[in-house]
């Protein structure tokens, strides 16, 4: 991950909105994850939130998140 001043000299990481590939959540600034509400026009990145690291992948999951 860039640190924070990189990112919002980018500009184009900060405008991307980061949304778990499994159940569609979004990830917030403050690493909370909500329901996710499209918007036309956005740019969105993918990754997968902690609830779904552990249903998917429950033998990887102590060590996946151990790391985040």
């Amino acid at each position: 991950m860039l640190p924070h001043h990189l990112r919002n000299s980018c500009g184009v990481l900060s405008d991307l909105i980061r949304v778990c590939c499994h159940c569609r959540r979004e990830r917030t600034t403050h690493d909370e994850w909500r329901e996710h509400v499209p918007v036309a026009g956005e740019q969105l990145t993918h990754g997968i939130c902690p609830d779904c690291i552990e249903m998917l992948y429950p033998d990887l999951a102590p060590t996946l998140l151990a790391r985040v």
